[in-house]
């Protein structure tokens, strides 16, 4: 024991330990730097790497170093000594320099810590996240090129399984399917779509199926240097998907330089080979279906894949949301669509818990069927847990903190929804009715313009571009705009307020009485918003009680709706908020 405490002794006078501390503090600030301009200058994430390796290697020999020299202002020296023993003032006044360096590099370190912190405040309030953007990946429909050209469900849904997969791992930013499958079919190469989509990968692929066997060829491309990072193609039985998906899994995320263990990277949720490609056609349908006949055809799909193979919790989580697509559709009556719904969706819940999709479907369950926001809250949260980078879980993250009146909160949540599906019309739609809701009304106005850009022929978003107008008592112009809307009812509805506002008032009736009596059980709600907006209480609180009787989805706009504004303090008003419902907690 006394020889630990004399080499202790000689230690401190030799100032090692204070040596430790400065070269383990030097490095953490050194490797922050890095970490800091790597979000802001793209550092490759081998150079952190190859810093913190350089950094372990030489620490040894540092300490060989400390013992026998110390670093002065006149440079390197032999540590001192007098007749063999440590020179006592020399070392004082080294660990007094030690000391002052210590304590600027901890300065440095909080101040790092600091800005890093702002930094991650940022990008969560913009939903912007630099270092996401860096392992940013598209992964483009893959090819058909079987000979009667008709696998194309196989081949658009092995690249949407990669897709879904990939959008797992928490260190990679993955281009949603509607932004990187609307590419399919065009003849614009690969840096014109990578500079769409803002990525710096992409991976592509083909694929050949005949009898039992599948041939898979993949690609992975650097966009920014415009070079194969990575070529394979693999010839094997069909059985033999998973593991195929599994290995481009595990080459893409090293390819992309992600530091990742072995367990980080999902592994892909294996099927019967048959079942999964009554699956994959069943969900291309659904996909590609306008409602009707063909969620019915989806719907037998689905129940000969779950008759194969009745584990597989995709299929069940895909037949509860067409169930609840059959009810959007008419196809079946709101309690059978709720009580389907809810009963495929908490069977693939049982199958597999980690399979997100099925928490953005329980979710809408709970908002549409059950008028639970807090029960929505709870799915939403834990499938978020699980994939933060899931594109459906936000967006129900953002609808629910909608319906419980956060705006603010729901405009982030859009704006990441924007991020991982840059040209996907809806997430701008969605952002701009938020906007409105947030009264945020020349932000609406941007947005408006931005989803009509994307998808001109859209219905909805001329009504929310012409309501905003209207607040900003730009009225000509919203009447030109509202006269682009497809759907006639809000044409009505919204001519009808601007007609009274300029004391048009006949025609301003013309307009109602027109609309109540041709769309009365589509749009009894909006007849309601309109007699608010012209100020005829009476008149809006009947109509309510008719969107009510009618279960108009419009109701879940009531508590943030700006027209309504002005009476929600009303007993009567919160009376009726009350009988609609909607639980929070």
């Amino acid at each position: 024991m006394k020889s630990f405490f004399r080499f202790w002794n000689e230690l401190r006078r030799r100032n090692v330990p204070k040596g430790i501390i400065s070269y383990v503090i030097f490095s953490w600030v050194l490797l922050q730097v890095i970490s800091v301009l790597g979000s802001i200058i793209t550092v490759p994430t081998w150079f952190g790497k190859t810093v913190l390796i350089s950094l372990l290697v030489i620490f040894p020999f540092y300490l060989i170093f400390s013992w026998f020299y110390d670093i002065t202002a006149s440079g390197i020296i032999k540590t001192l000594t007098i007749e063999g023993k440590i020179n006592e003032d020399h070392t004082a006044a080294i660990g007094k320099r030690l000391n002052v360096f210590i304590l600027v590099f901890l300065f440095l370190a909080v101040v790092l810590l600091a800005v890093d912190r702002f930094r991650l405040t940022s990008e969560v309030t913009t939903g912007k996240n630099e270092q996401l953007a860096y392992n940013s990946i598209a992964v483009l429909p893959f090819n058909d090129l079987s000979y009667k050209k008709n696998q194309s469900y196989f081949a658009d849904g092995l690249a949407e399984e990669l897709l879904n997969y990939l959008s797992r791992i928490p260190e990679m930013h993955v281009i949603s399917r509607t932004s990187a499958f609307s590419f399919k079919g065009t003849n614009l190469d690969i840096p014109s779509i990578a500079k769409k989509l803002k990525v710096n990968y992409i991976l592509e692929g083909s694929v050949r199926t005949q009898d039992s066997v599948v041939r898979v060829s993949v690609k992975l491309v650097d966009t920014k240097k415009d070079q194969n990072l990575w070529v394979q193609s693999w010839d094997k039985d069909l059985r033999n998907i998973f593991k195929i998906q599994n290995e481009i899994a595990e080459v893409v995320a090293k390819n992309m330089e992600l530091r990742l263990r072995a367990k980080d990277i999902p592994k892909v949720k294996e099927a019967k080979a048959r079942a999964y490609k009554l699956y994959l056609k069943a969900r291309h349908k659904y996909q590609n279906s306008n409602g009707g006949e063909g969620l019915l055809w989806v719907e037998e799909q689905l129940k000969n894949s779950l008759a194969i193979d009745s584990t597989y919790a995709p299929a069940w989580a895909l037949l509860g949301k067409t169930y609840h697509s059959q009810n959007n559709y008419g196809l079946i009556e709101a309690a059978e669509g709720h009580k389907l719904s809810s009963s495929a969706s908490l069977r693939a819940l049982k199958e597999d818990s980690t399979y997100a999709f099925t928490y953005s479907t329980l979710a809408t369950i709970a908002i549409d069927y059950e008028k639970d926001i807090g029960q929505a809250e709870r799915w939403v949260n834990k499938g978020l847990k699980m994939e933060p980078n899931n594109s459906n879980l936000i967006y129900s993250a953002s609808e629910v903190a909608f319906l419980m009146g956060e705006s603010e909160k729901a405009i982030k949540l859009n704006k990441r929804a924007i991020l991982l599906d840059p040209i996907n019309s809806f997430n701008y739609f969605v952002i701009t009715n938020n906007y409105y809701y947030a009264e945020q009304y020349d932000d609406v106005i941007k947005s408006a313009k931005e989803t009509i850009k994307l998808d001109p022929d859209g219905d909805v978003i001329y009504g929310t571009y012409a309501m905003a107008l209207i607040k900003l008592k730009r009225y000509d112009e919203a009447l030109e705009i509202i006269n682009k809307e497809p759907l006639e009812g809000f044409q009505l509805h919204i001519r009808a307020i601007i007609y009274h506002i300029q004391g048009k008032r006949t025609e301003s009736e013309e307009q109602i009485l027109k609309l109540t009596k041709k769309h009365q059980l589509s749009y009894s709600y909006q007849i309601a918003l309109t007699y608010a907006a012209i100020g005829n209480r009476e008149k809006m609180y009947d109509w309510l009680d008719m969107a009510y009787n009618y279960q108009d989805l419009g109701l879940a706009e009531l508590t943030v709706e700006p027209y309504f504004k002005p009476y929600r303090e009303e007993q009567r008003f919160k009376t009726f908020v009350k009988k609609i419902g909607w639980k929070y907690e």
